[in-house]
This record gives C-alpha cells, structure tokens and sequence, in this order.
C-alpha cells in the first residue's frame, strides 16, 4: 500500500515548540502515516471533537519486560469541530485517507494556524505524542 502522510499544524513553530507531549502543550506540528490510524472516536463537551489514533508513531514502541508488560499510549490527533457536524467529519476524514476524495495538494494539511483544512468543519487541531508508560501485569 502506498504511504499517505497526514500534516497537523496545531501552532507556530518556535523555541518552545517539542516533538513529544503527554497533554499536547507545545507540540505544534506532526505526520502521521495514514496507514497508522488504527481507530477513530467523537465525543462533545459542547464542541465536537473527533479522535484519530495512529499505532508506531511515537518516539519509543510498547514491548515486553520481564514477567509485565510496558505500554506506551497511542499517539493521536483531536480534531475539533463544528457541534453536531462529529459524523460528517468522520466519514470527510475517511474518505480523505482513503483516497476517495479529490485532494488537490499532495499531502493533506490540518493548518489552524492558517485556519485551512482539506474537510469542513474543523476548528482547531491538537497533536500528543506520548512518553509516559503504563506496566500491564498479572494478579499471580
């Protein structure tokens, strides 16, 4: 399959800008490989907000040590958008990734710096990456 990569443009880039955040402070702009995305979700809290998870695209990979077992959390990219519009972006987005939709750039770009998106609806753009771990264990 052909890779696909996804820009996220969330702020400016600058000094503080890092390529790793547990709560997205500063991680200002990231790709991801389309063919990483492993689930979507929405959920509103007055606005809508739609989550795209993407597998192997952190800085360190989940693996197993000792008897446990380490877990790093998905990276993933919480689109915000218009409240009630949850659905159309969902199916905006999978059609984008899939191809099905007429792109006119190569690589699609979710710029809210420059407020241009390749679907409507979105408003706002956060990236995390994580670097924190969570150990899985048995109760024996």
């Amino acid at each position: 399959m052909k890779t696909k990569m996804l820009v996220f443009h969330a702020g400016a880039v600058d000094s503080n800008s890092v390529a790793n955040a547990d709560d997205g402070v500063n991680l200002d702009l990231a790709a991801f490989d389309a063919n990483n995305i492993t689930a979507l979700a929405a959920e509103n809290n007055g606005s809508g907000l739609v989550y795209i998870y993407f597998a192997n695209s952190n800085k360190f990979e989940g693996g197993p040590v000792g008897s446990a077992t380490e877990l790093l959390e998905q990276a993933f990219v919480r689109l915000t958008c218009t409240s009630g519009k949850e659905a159309d972006v969902v199916k905006d987005f999978l059609a984008l990734v899939s191809g099905n939709q007429v792109h006119t750039s190569p690589v699609p770009v979710f710029d809210a710096v420059n407020g241009s998106y390749p679907i409507p609806n979105i408003t706002a753009v956060q990236i995390r990456r994580h670097v924190t771990t969570a150990t899985v264990g048995s109760d024996s």
